[in-house]
């Protein structure tokens, strides 16, 4: 079995942040979404022309290949926010229709490249991933697909890196809309009514490896859900489905207790009254760290027209002096390890 994380400190007094938001909180507060400055469009499209004349593409492309001169210091900035602010953000106005699906990654990743390192998002390596349908019309019970390669609602999770960004070349015909949540005022209800029940989530829980388990990795990894180091609290990672088909693989069930917890978690991420609903348009970069945000989609009806079909880039991030989290606690933060996986879930 992994290392178990020792005696987890628990918090038991509530966290008053930036962090710890409502969706009333931006009922008319729109900050979080932010339009690139004056000039920072020219500066991208010349740091695309720029690389594509030295024979970068979205596989190869780096920060010193991709310059922004002007721009990368606003990047530092947004990055901050999401470190250590509010933990979102929502880039708008980049014009999609100046630029091919091959040189929007290419855009992407270079963007990326300015706000941390790219890590690799599956067994099999992949930077740059693409969330769109493959004609799958769920993923439950299944190793071989993850629900981004479906059209089907995805249930409140994080990711296992600092930063997830996506970044919208196509929006679906209906749905698709993104859904996030802030996992410290979670956590801050859990504390004020089921404080018992909170405690075991800082204990250690078995996650599915969903077949991304490299040559002598066993089909799981331990990992509390919440987290509290260096005087901040951290949520990640919190893919639910993941502890419960863990289940029958390892032979270990839950205890009674501790389903309760994670569906207590669940039940408060499902309030309309802490979620924050945002549909994203072509161009939109979507930014949110994975300590403080559980994020989610609804389902979707995609267009008939397989090139106007909703297609998203992702990437993920991590961040050199960013937020602090316990490196006992949370694996996997340079990334998914590559190698050879146990199942078809790798060349996915």
């Amino acid at each position: 079995m992994d290392a178990l994380v020792p005696h987890p400190v628990v918090q038991t007094t509530p966290i008053v942040d930036a962090t710890a938001w409502r969706a009333a909180d931006f009922a008319h507060d729109q900050r979080w979404i932010v339009r690139w400055p004056a000039g920072a469009l020219a500066e991208l499209e010349t740091a695309v022309q720029t690389a594509r004349r030295n024979g970068q593409t979205e596989a190869t492309v780096t920060r010193d290949s991709f310059p922004l001169p002007t721009v990368s210091a606003w990047l530092a900035a947004i990055r901050q926010e999401v470190e250590f602010g509010r933990g979102f953000v929502l880039l708008r106005g980049i014009p999609m229709q100046r630029y091919s699906d091959a040189d929007a990654g290419l855009l992407f990743r270079g963007i990326g490249c300015h706000i941390g390192e790219v890590v690799t998002q599956n067994a099999k390596g992949d930077l740059l991933g693409h969330v769109r349908d493959q004609g799958y019309a769920d993923y439950r019970g299944r190793n071989d697909i993850r629900g981004y390669q479906t059209r089907a609602r995805l249930e409140f999770h994080t990711d296992v890196v600092d930063i997830v960004g996506l970044m919208c070349l196509r929006a679906a015909r209906e749905g698709g809309h993104s859904l996030i949540v802030s996992s410290t005022t979670v956590h801050n209800e859990m504390l004020r009514d089921t404080p018992l029940l909170l405690g075991l989530l800082y204990g250690n829980f078995l996650f599915d490896r969903r077949g991304e388990e490299t040559a002598g990795q066993p089909p799981y990894f331990v990992s509390p859900v919440y987290s509290f180091y260096q005087g901040l609290l951290s949520c990640r990672p919190a893919v639910i489905e993941y502890i419960y088909s863990a289940e029958p693989k390892t032979g270990i069930p839950l205890s009674p207790a501790q389903r309760a917890a994670l569906e207590t978690l669940i039940g408060h991420a499902l309030r309309e009254d802490l979620q924050l609903g945002m549909d994203l348009e072509p161009g939109d970069i979507q930014l949110l760290n994975n300590s403080v945000i559980l994020h989610a989609r609804t389902n979707f009806v995609d267009h008939d027209e397989p090139e106007r079909r909703r297609h998203l880039l992702r990437l993920w991030l991590n961040v050199e002096g960013g937020r602090p989290i316990d490196p006992a606690a949370y694996p996997y933060r340079r990334g998914v390890p590559t190698g050879l996986a146990r199942s078809p879930a790798h060349n996915v």
